[in-house]
């Protein structure tokens, strides 16, 4: 047998050696949510987030959730909840100059990190970043266009209480985009994070077992369905993709009914 030959038998076999180890883990998953313990606030866990956010995937989401936001309002006043390090205020300013966009998160690390991110995009007298919680969004009633978050919703404390919040600092014909993890992923989904968690990501997001950890506390469709349900949030809808979910919509105007 030619060596070329072995070669591949070999890489087959530590090939197939590998997909048994991630179905086994899959297999042992864990079906319900488990609220995930961030740990934001640590510096060297923020200052790794910040790293990640800056990564290609990670540029994907974001572009993929500013271009969908901005087809649905691409003027006025807006927000993003749980902004991390900015980038998705930034990329929001750039492909929508009539859009003025606040940074809001609960980090002071976050959010000086936006700071210094906007600076260096050249955006920063354009841009806003204010602390705050998702369940008490510093903004005045009906005083935002557009509501957008990424990656956060799994990590409020009451969700219920946040997307009655994003109603309420809308204006009649307001839009919002909740983009997230879903927790139901499908095998080849759930390997790639995994893999990630244990080997791709910094070490100090290893040490809370991120981003598997996000997995584990992300809601399923249903679940998210259920939470808009019970919020005072109207307008909205649920789409899905392979990884994600999103609560989007608009907020009903002046002469429209509340509802679905």
């Amino acid at each position: 047998m030619r060596k070329s030959t072995w070669l591949g038998l070999i890489c087959g076999v530590a090939v197939g050696a590998k997909i048994a180890f991630f179905w086994s883990r899959y297999q042992q998953r864990g079906i319900e949510r488990i609220p995930s313990l961030e740990g934001i606030e640590d510096p060297a866990v923020a200052r790794a987030y910040g790293r990640i956010m800056a990564l290609p995937p990670a540029m994907l989401m974001r572009r993929f959730v500013a271009r969908r936001a901005v087809a649905m309002k691409s003027t006025g006043d807006a927000a993003d909840i749980g902004c991390g390090p900015g980038d998705l205020v930034i990329e929001l300013t750039r492909l929508a100059p009539g859009l003025h966009v606040t940074g809001v998160d609960l980090s002071e690390e976050m959010l000086t990190q936006g700071k210094e991110r906007a600076a260096w995009a050249g955006v920063r007298g354009r841009v806003k970043f204010r602390q705050g919680a998702a369940d008490q969004i510093p903004c005045a009633d009906a005083s935002l266009d557009l509501v957008v978050s990424t990656l956060s919703l799994h990590h409020w404390s009451d969700p219920v209480a946040a997307l009655t919040e994003i109603g309420r600092v809308l204006r009649p014909d307001g839009a919002f985009l909740i983009f997230d993890l879903r927790r139901d992923l499908a095998f080849p989904v759930w390997s790639l994070i995994y893999f990630a968690t244990h080997v791709v990501v910094p070490r100090a997001l290893r040490r809370i077992g991120e981003p598997m950890g996000s997995r584990n506390a992300a809601y399923t469709p249903a679940e998210a369905a259920g939470l808009a349900e019970a919020s005072k949030l109207t307008g909205w809808r649920i789409t899905t993709g392979p990884l994600w979910l999103t609560i989007e919509g608009r907020k009903p105007g002046f002469s429209e009914k509340p509802g679905l």
